[in-house]
């Protein structure tokens, strides 16, 4: 096999056909990468959990649940994980419109082993920036104080600064003040700004 600096990370390859899977296995194996085979989209919902950069590797066509319904699943739930799709020559147009739907690549079969090997570094890099943007994006979530984070809290519920303060048990006015502070803080200019900046990094909350 041939062996080349990867990004680091983990690879999880879902196809229900056992040689493909071994052999990807093997592969990604022997440049240090961590691999999980899953050898249907049920079992990959139900056990796969990614920890640390990951790209999910999808047979196009299998039995029950198929590669762009799994897409789906993860565009769903882990936007953030870049999908290549493993395509027969006769799948082509369907991974082409799987690409506009956000997946990574897709590569045919037979496999380069060399381009399957580069494809799925650049998705892991990909994915470790991704996670790099999302982590600098909730930094500033850490430097509010406890009264700033129950002030936030109001707001991203849509509270009026009234609400919030009966709630809390203190003035409007020094609702606004902290309202200013979370601002400052998160750099953001408006309210809308703010709630739509801790909507989009709500998993890291």
């Amino acid at each position: 096999m041939p062996t080349c600096q990867i990004a680091t990370g983990s690879v999880c390859v879902v196809d229900d056909d056992e040689q493909v899977r071994r052999f990807l296995v093997e592969v990604f194996t022997s440049v240090g990468l961590q691999v999980q085979a899953i050898a249907s989209g049920e079992e990959f919902i139900r056990t796969w959990h990614p920890d640390g950069p990951s790209c999910v590797l999808l047979d196009l066509r299998m039995p029950r649940m198929t590669g762009p319904e799994i897409h789906e699943w993860l565009r769903a739930h882990h936007p953030e994980v870049p999908v290549i799709f493993l395509t027969g020559y006769a799948d082509v147009p369907t991974a082409v419109a799987a690409m506009r739907l956000g997946a990574f690549d897709f590569l045919e079969k037979p496999f380069n082993i060399q381009h399957l090997i580069e494809r799925t570094q650049d998705a892991l890099r990909k994915a470790g920036q991704s996670r790099a943007d999302r982590s600098a994006g909730i930094a500033w979530l850490a430097t509010l104080t406890p009264r700033e984070r129950e002030v936030l809290d109001g707001i991203v519920a849509g509270q009026r600064n009234k609400t919030i303060a009966a709630a809390l048990g203190i003035s409007e006015r020094t609702v606004e003040t902290h309202r200013a502070n979370i601002m400052h803080k998160s750099r953001t200019h408006s309210v809308a700004e703010l709630v739509a900046l801790v909507l989009a990094n709500s998993g890291g909350r």
